[in-house]
């Protein structure tokens, strides 16, 4: 197979890898994004609207529209950070805890099923790959001249 073939079959399930997980948002009422805050949420590794935005490279708007409806929701409160009002510090109220997780649970279910399936050698070689696939695209386009 030459490279541009591979690079457009890799490319192909790229996109239907970011297809499936946008169709299963969708199967739960939600967006492809609002998953993706679901997710940082749940993990309890973004409190912040602007870890939410880094991690997931989404803009600021998008991620403040879906946190305002999740204030809504009654899922979160938004609290200014000290130090830089600007900013708000995430907190999951009790029913936000129990509707994110239930969410996030339920996907990492899917997952794992998904993971056992692969079995050991597969799942460890695909993340072997994938690592080194972003490394040498980083290698390449930051020692691009263009």
């Amino acid at each position: 197979m030459k490279i541009a073939e591979q690079i457009k079959l890799y490319t192909t399930l790229w996109q239907e890898t970011n297809a499936l997980y946008e169709k299963w948002a969708k199967k739960h009422g939600l967006s492809y994004y609002e998953l993706l805050v679901i997710l940082s949420l749940a993990d309890k590794s973004a409190c912040k609207q602007k870890d939410i935005c880094q991690v997931w490279q989404l803009p600021k708007q998008t991620v403040h529209t879906i946190l305002k409806a999740f204030v809504q929701h009654g899922w979160v409160e938004l609290t200014p950070c000290e130090g830089d009002r600007r900013n708000k510090t995430i907190c999951l109220t009790p029913i936000g805890e129990k509707n994110i997780c239930a969410i996030a649970g339920e996907l990492q279910r899917c997952e794992r099923a998904v993971w056992k399936k692969l079995g050991a050698e597969r799942a460890n070689a695909l993340i072997e790959y994938t690592r080194r696939y972003n490394q040498y695209f980083q290698e390449a386009g930051l020692n691009e001249d263009t």
